[in-house]
């Protein structure tokens, strides 16, 4: 593949994702190999749910459903994601304790303990109306600032 077709693949799926017009990006520690701070079913459970509630609140937007097929040919025509927020599995946050552990950007904000219930506290209240849930709040880094 030559590099200008590679790049326009890229930018298509970026722009499927709204990468560019995004408000935030949560990671969560989910489905390690080797689970330390919780349970490879509870990190499961969560990272589910996450995935789930984002959708369904139109806050999540799908990667085009072409991607990682036919990587030779130039992109089909995408139009861009409506959602403002990304979501990334990570297999350690390097925290180890008190898991799962999230952060979410670019406020730099990482809680731990985060069960179902309190992922529905941080997509309404952090991700939706842009408070953090200071009951699980264990560190603070915005890479902004």
């Amino acid at each position: 593949m030559n590099d200008d077709l590679a790049t326009k693949r890229l930018a298509a799926i970026a722009s499927g994702l709204s990468i560019g017009r995004l408000s935030r990006h949560i990671f969560l520690c989910a489905q390690q190999k080797t689970a330390k701070c919780a349970s490879y079913e509870e990190t499961s459970e969560v990272w589910a749910y996450l995935k789930r509630r984002l959708k369904e609140l139109d806050l999540a937007s799908a990667p085009p459903s072409w991607q990682g097929k036919d990587v030779d040919s130039p992109p089909p025509e995408t139009r861009p994601g409506l959602g403002t927020v990304l979501r990334s599995k990570a297999d350690c946050l390097r925290i180890c304790e008190r898991g799962p552990i999230a952060v979410v950007y670019p406020e730099g904000v990482w809680y731990h303990s985060v069960n179902v219930e309190v992922m529905e506290r941080i997509i309404v209240e952090h991700l939706v109306g842009g408070q953090p849930v200071e009951d699980f709040v264990f560190a603070r880094d915005a890479l902004d600032s």
